[in-house]
């Protein structure tokens, strides 16, 4: 027996005998309100002091985590961050205890949803909603604990267990911070309990596996940061710097804005990411960057430790830099630092929207504690509210604090409560009460039908409520709230963001003023719709035009951009566009080539149809050649005169005068088939220069090798006995020039009929102009008509050669030698030269090369002979030839 008692004794230190099936825990008050569905709200009404928990030694039962009254200044985490709640949070300081007046704002919110819900007949008829809501003191265990007793339904919680089957519970609005929201949501998630928090906005998890009955009613973050990135697209910023606090809100915030940045081609100039408790060395980084960086714009996604840089940048008077933050860092309004605030003028903030429940300010003003014993808060804030003790018979009044009346009232508007800010944030709460309330609602029509309420415990029974079954309409739940706002649940359980865009300008006279300027609407049917009034945007400086933040100036159309290796894509230098390229935009990434029949303008900027090049008569040189061409071939024609009125005399006698007149005929024509070669080339200008070309000279040519004959014969003639004297009559130079031009004409009759010359146009030897010209068609039957020419030439060169010396007083060789050898000369020198021109120039050495070939053969053959005709008539006699005796007479 000795032995059994001592067991039971051991088992009982250790806690293992006795009947208790619960954990050891603490009690934990509650402000409730019975009814058939109850929903828990658990808020950080009080705070509390870390410290003291290191100083629990596990000696002896250690008591619960307190609430203290003993108020110190805090910081609200910036991922919890409200303007609003910023200034609550200091307005605890100096009083008589730390009893939150916002969030007792926020559970009085909450109490107001229930009962305007329960006074509804059209939501949840006959059935009545109650609560349960707790003060988590801003602990992660307390939080906890407040969850365990709503699901549990006892004061010391049995995990797992709900000991009592009335009321049913619908689920828990909670928390107002991500670490704790994080930590209920674990707890709740194993049994698929909703869960609807009212205020954190950072990430609660990256993972779409875990916390799926998790819901919030404020926008996440992530939109804060698409607005600002979807800000810095609309402005067309492409250099930007990023300013964030090194936190889980910070990281995030920063990363979004600058993946979607990027995304959108524009550049980050620099990231920094500044502690949670400042130091100088890197505040003084950070100002040094900001002041040496081009980056004109900075999105900030921090708290009030960007204060310390804002101070800096002033202190070394950098301006000019245009700031587009978060809601949290907002919260620097409230410490009136006249530097950061100067710093700030020009600059955007976006914040989530926010409206007043209706009605819910004169709920409040109701407030008394008489009219509510189960508010276990209304107490202390009374207290709080008017500074005096409500429990007199405790005796904790001091000199500071008198007892309570009971006659005073909300609505004097003699109170610290009333001064506090609106009432904004507290949407939060009633649209999470009523997004409850509607998907219980769905869920009666759906899963209860008839006449029963869905607390009745008949009904329960038999269809069995489940809390699991309420997240499948929780998330396709979707209302208008009282203000006439679309609330719905998207698959993260976040509602569409609405967030406000605010200008900060930082007045002459010293004040800072917020002004609305536009809104970014986050929904399925508007996706990321911007509504924004640049008009209403004052700049730093007072100035409605926006800045320009970018790394390079735009290149100028003409330019295109050239991205350097070892830059950021926003860095590049701007080079002109190569020739024949045009950019008719600025920032041109390329550079367009134009048509082939267009050529850019001199900037570049766009194309022009080219400028026609031919060899014109209005220009020097045509102007020129024309002008020689019709004054060369009056000297023919005078010269044909002169030879017709000496016609008898033995000069022009001698060597056959037809020959004479034939040949100054074609060396007319000759001089004026130039023309040809002068305007604008058509089908019938590039027909007729190749068979004028070419039959005028052929008959030129085969009338000095007549000639040529006519020597040889007429000498061979003199010889006695010899039967040449047939061959001088007229028939055979005529012969001769018949049959020496009738090959040409076949040749040429051949081209024209296969492959004639046609117009042309030449778009690639003058880039920046279209030459005009004739296409020779057959290149084979234009060298053979100029292989031909030369043969020619040839043949009566030779013959002339050999002629020269011939002892013949009418002997002209020597004149169609020296004239041949002119033309000769010309032409070889015109080959290559024609060869290698190139458009118009091509017309131009030709036309050189037909007169200066017809001036050869016209000085060469008759300017002698006019010599004598027009000078010396008297040597123009049968007798002077005939005392010539041997050698060339002329």
């Amino acid at each position: 027996m000795g032995l059994i008692r001592d067991e039971e004794a051991v088992l009982s230190v250790l806690g293992i005998g006795g009947h208790k099936c619960h954990l050891l825990t603490f009690g934990m008050e509650a402000f409730e309100r019975e009814g058939d569905i109850l929903i828990g709200g658990i808020f950080p009404l009080h705070s509390h002091q870390s410290s003291d928990v290191v100083s629990i030694a596990f000696t002896e039962r250690p008591n619960p985590t307190s609430c203290h009254r003993s108020v110190q200044r805090q910081r609200i985490l910036p991922n919890n961050s409200s303007s609003e709640i910023a200034k609550d949070s200091f307005v605890r300081v100096g009083q008589n205890s730390n009893l939150s007046l916002w969030f007792y704002k926020l559970i009085q919110t909450m109490v107001y949803a229930v009962e305007e819900l329960n006074q509804d007949p059209t939501i949840l008829p006959n059935v009545t909603l109650g609560f349960q809501i707790f003060d988590s003191c801003q602990t992660v265990s307390r939080a906890l604990l407040g969850t365990m007793r709503f699901l549990t339904g006892q004061q010391k919680a049995i995990p797992n267990f709900r000991c009592q089957r009335h009321p049913l519970l619908a689920g828990i609005i909670a928390e107002s911070g991500i670490v704790e929201s994080r930590t209920i949501a674990r707890l709740l998630d194993l049994n698929r309990y909703p869960q609807i928090s009212y205020f954190p906005t950072g990430p609660v998890t990256s993972d779409g596996s875990q916390f799926l009955s998790f819901f919030r009613t404020v926008p996440s973050n992530k939109f804060q940061a698409l607005g600002l990135a979807r800000l810095v697209l609309h402005f067309s910023w492409t250099w930007i710097g990023l300013l964030g606090e090194n936190s889980e809100y910070g990281k995030q915030g920063v990363e979004v804005v600058r993946e979607q940045i990027v995304k959108s081609s524009a550049c980050v100039a620099f990231l920094h990411m500044l502690p949670l408790s400042p130091n100088t060395e890197n505040t003084l980084t950070v100002v040094q960057t900001i002041a040496e960086s081009q980056a004109r714009v900075i999105v900030a996604f921090c708290g009030i430790e960007v204060l310390t840089v804002l101070d800096q940048l002033y202190e070394h008077g950098v301006e000019g830099r245009v700031w587009l933050y978060s809601e949290s860092m907002s919260h620097i309004i409230i410490f009136s630092n006249r530097k950061a605030l100067q710093m700030l003028d020009g600059s955007l903030a976006v914040v989530s929207h926010k409206e007043k429940v209706p009605g819910l300010k004169d709920f409040i003003l109701r407030l008394h504690p008489s009219s509510s014993p189960e508010d276990v808060f209304i107490q202390e804030f009374w207290s709080n509210v008017f500074n005096c003790q409500w429990n007199t018979s405790s005796g904790e009044g001091t000199d500071s604090t008198h007892r309570c009346t009971g006659q005073e009232s909300l609505e004097n508007g003699m109170n610290s409560f009333l001064s506090m800010p609106g009432f904004g944030l507290a949407f939060s709460v009633h649209n999470a009460v009523y997004a409850i309330a509607h998907a219980l609602h769905s869920m009666a029509q759906k899963e209860f039908r008839g006449p029963k309420k869905i607390g009745n415990k008949n009904r329960v029974e038999t269809h069995g409520f489940k809390p699991w079954k309420l997240l499948q309409y929780l998330r396709k739940v979707s209302f208008k709230n009282k203000a006439g706002e679309e609330v719905s649940f998207d698959e993260h359980g976040d509602l569409p963001a609405v967030l406000d865009i605010f200008n900060t300008r930082f007045l002459p006279e010293g004040n800072f003023r917020i002004a609305p300027v536009g809104r970014i609407a986050f929904s399925p049917s508007r996706n990321k719709e911007l509504e924004i009034n640049e008009s209403a945007i004052l700049w730093a400086g007072g100035g409605t035009k926006a800045p320009v933040s970018v790394c390079t100036p735009n290149c100028p159309r003409g330019y295109h951009r050239a991205h350097l290796s070892h830059r950021a894509t926003c860095c590049f230098d701007c080079i002109p566009c190569a020739d024949g390229e045009m950019a008719n935009q600025t920032d041109s990434s390329i550079c367009i080539r134009c048509p082939e029949d267009q050529w850019p303008n001199e900037g570049q900027t766009r194309c022009l149809p080219k400028r026609e090049l031919f060899l014109s008569f209005h220009e020097p040189l045509g102007a020129s050649l024309a002008g020689t061409s019709v004054c060369g071939s009056f000297l023919p024609v005078l010269i044909l005169a002169l030879f017709v009125a000496h016609r008898d005399t033995p000069l022009v006698r001698a060597n056959s005068r037809e020959l004479s007149y034939l040949l100054l005929s074609g060396l007319t024509v000759s001089f004026l088939s130039c023309l040809l070669f002068l305007g604008r080339p058509t089908r019938s200008t590039c027909l007729l220069r190749p068979v004028v070309f070419g039959l005028n000279f052929s008959l030129c040519l085969s009338c000095l090798l007549a000639k040529t004959l006519l020597v040889v014969t007429a000498f061979k003639a003199t010889n006695p006995g010899s039967h040449m004297k047939q061959w001088l009559n007229s028939r055979v130079p005529r012969a001769v020039v018949l049959w020496g031009c009738l090959p040409q004409f076949l040749l040429c009759s051949v081209w024209l009929a296969v492959s004639p010359p046609s117009p042309e146009k030449d778009t690639y030897s003058i880039p920046q102009a279209v030459t005009l010209l004739c296409d020779k068609g057959s290149q084979a039957a234009f060298w053979a008509m100029l292989a031909y020419l030369a043969l020619l030439a040839g043949f009566s060169l030779a013959g002339a050669f050999l002629a020269r010396n011939l002892p013949d007083a009418f002997n002209e060789a020597w004149l169609i030698c020296f004239s041949l050898l002119g033309c000769l000369g010309v032409w070889l020198a015109f080959i290559p030269v024609y060869l290698t021109a190139k458009g118009w120039y091509e017309s131009a050495t030709a036309a050189f090369a037909i007169l200066g070939s017809s001036a050869a053969l016209l000085s060469g053959m008759f300017f002698p002979k006019c010599y004598i005709l027009l000078l010396h008539p008297e040597l123009n006699t049968k007798g002077y030839f005939m005392r010539k005796g041997k050698g060339s007479a002329i």
